[in-house]
């Protein structure tokens, strides 16, 4: 009997159909690629949507925005069992995190030794991760850790006295409130909390700044509220008021490690033509993980001022939420008075200036349109 002749694939075949499916999985991973920062962008305006609501319902139920930094505790006591916590603190609340919030209410002598000691530093359980702090697209490096991926409006970096332009020896508390939503709220001397730390208080005594919907004069949906931050560390930290023993207030609660800034727009400018400038960065997207004499922080004693302004690995710009509940990405190519102004809650009375000049334009600087973000 004859036998069958075999059929199969002869060698330019396969190579034939090698090519072609690779060609197909080289034009559909860019799709999958798109399609998951869809979703993690989505879901980090998702993030910042649920936390302005829980920061609106506050507002509306307590008539005043939270700080940057507040009074944790129980009221009264003894600065050393006192702690300050941020503004994501003081909405743990409302953000169906009631059994974490609660753990701020308690004292730092977690192991009854009478004094705060390095057993203390983990505190009472305080420092946990919570889902809704964290951008999909910028995860956490180690597990359990408490990450920040959003940070508050709180103002012009030129008050918080780690701006290079500021001055020597400059440590600014003179805010005004007019140049943003979220202020120091641990500043005034009130019997228990009268503390001598000048680095963390100022000095004279000057009273905090009350926040409320009520002193947003730009409108709520031109006023920034939220921002991303790739470059922010945690959320909470061991940092006592007036600790006893050989501890001492670990970290200055400055704005830049829960809040985003803005500088004087003819400052940023300037700067960019000087590449050693650090103030180049003070911008969207600045890029300082670019430079090499920039360290990106990886614990909150290694922030710097130079990381306090809107950054995020989505592409094209940051996402922001609006006090009046709008989120939407704004580019990073926005100009930089742009910026400031969607950063001010009264442009007529605050800090910014329309150029070089010494004394404010109030009548130049007028809010921007719609299609200028």
């Amino acid at each position: 009997m004859r036998q069958a002749a075999k059929s199969a694939f002869t060698l330019v075949e396969l190579l034939v159909v090698i090519a072609i499916i690779g060609t197909l999985v080289g034009l559909l991973l860019p799709a999958v690629q798109s399609a998951r920062e869809a979703a993690r962008a989505n879901t980090c305006k998702n993030n910042l949507k649920q936390l302005q609501t829980a920061l609106a319902v506050r507002e509306s139920s307590l008539k005043n925005f939270p700080g940057y930094i507040n009074k944790m505790g129980i009221p009264g006591d003894v600065p050393e069992n006192q702690n300050r916590g941020s503004w994501v603190v003081s909405i743990l609340d409302y953000l169906e995190q009631a059994p974490l919030a609660e753990t701020w209410s308690k004292v730092y002598d977690s192991n009854n030794s009478g004094t705060i000691d390095a057993a203390d530093r983990n505190g009472n359980g305080q420092f946990s991760p919570v889902e809704i702090f964290e951008c999909p697209s910028d995860p956490a490096e180690t597990a359990g850790e408490p990450l920040l991926s959003y940070v508050a409006n709180a103002g012009s970096v030129s008050n918080d006295g780690s701006d290079p332009g500021a001055g020597a020896g400059v440590f600014g508390r003179n805010e005004n409130a007019a140049n943003g939503i979220f202020f120091d709220r641990t500043r005034i001397s009130d019997g228990a909390y009268d503390v001598a730390v000048s680095d963390v208080y100022d000095t004279n005594n000057a009273p905090q700044i009350v926040m409320s919907v009520a002193h947003i004069k730009d409108g709520t949906t031109r006023t920034m509220m939220l921002s991303e931050n790739k470059n922010t560390t945690h959320w909470g930290y061991f940092n006592p008021l007036n600790p006893t023993g050989s501890l001492s207030p670990e970290v200055e609660d400055q704005k830049y490690l829960y809040g985003f800034c803005w500088q004087q727009p003819s400052d940023v400018i300037a700067a960019l033509s000087t590449p050693s400038d650090t103030r180049q960065y003070h911008r969207i997207n600045g890029g300082a993980e670019d430079d090499l004499s920039l360290t990106v922080p990886t614990d909150v004693s290694e922030m710097t001022v130079d990381f306090g302004f809107p950054s995020s690995f989505h592409p094209g710009g940051v996402h922001v939420a609006f006090v009046g509940g709008n989120v939407q990405l704004v580019a990073e190519s926005v100009d930089f008075l742009v910026y400031a102004q969607l950063m001010t809650s009264n442009h007529k009375k605050s800090d910014l200036k329309r150029g070089s000049d010494l004394e404010r334009d109030t009548a130049a600087v007028s809010q921007p349109s719609d299609d200028a973000f």
